[in-house]
């Protein structure tokens, strides 16, 4: 793989893979860090990189295993979708959040309870955007376990927010 075509397929998912490497370290420079180790293995294994697929799905996959192995070094706990406190370029998203702050400390809360593979398939479907397929890809799972737990990852977060929704008053879910 020459250096441009690195650039154009690798460099490119630049922000996706910091995005992802964010929602799970929590910490800008740690994010960033991971990200740097990311280019340099996929720099390092860049004659390999013409036998794979899916590029993005495989910086992906390497993005997640750095996260976690940094993260087991650190001995911290993994939180998602706690961005609402993150300062990214110099704004906080709280900002652009702070009419739906309660909602958010839910949906927060909510996801924090969830089992890890949940969490993990519905920040990658539902805040990232990846397609099942892709899911697949990155985590390594099949498609009926990822359709399995997006489907029960949906259903609590839409029970929970429900909740808050209806003031608190239960519903028929079933009529919906």
């Amino acid at each position: 793989m020459t250096t441009e075509q690195f650039k154009t397929d690798v460099l490119s998912v630049k922000n996706k893979l910091y995005r992802y490497a964010l929602s799970i370290v929590c910490e800008v420079e740690l994010a960033e860090d991971i990200v740097q180790e990311v280019f340099m293995k996929l720099w390092n294994q860049r004659e390999k990189l013409k036998e794979i697929k899916n590029i993005e799905a495989w910086s992906m996959t390497i993005t997640r295993n750095q996260c976690l192995d940094k993260l087991r070094k650190k001995k911290m706990h993994v939180v998602d979708l706690s961005e609402a406190k993150y300062q990214i370029s110099g704004h906080h998203v709280s900002d652009h959040l702070s009419i739906n702050n309660d909602l958010m400390e839910k949906i927060e809360s909510t996801l924090e309870l969830l089992p890890e593979k949940q969490r993990e398939i519905f920040r990658l479907r539902e805040l990232l955007g990846y397609s099942n397929q892709e899911i697949e890809e990155i985590t390594g799972l099949d498609d009926t376990q990822v359709k399995v737990y997006l489907f029960r990852a949906r259903q609590k977060v839409r029970a929970s927010l429900s909740k808050i929704l209806n003031y608190g008053v239960e519903t028929n879910q079933a009529a919906v």
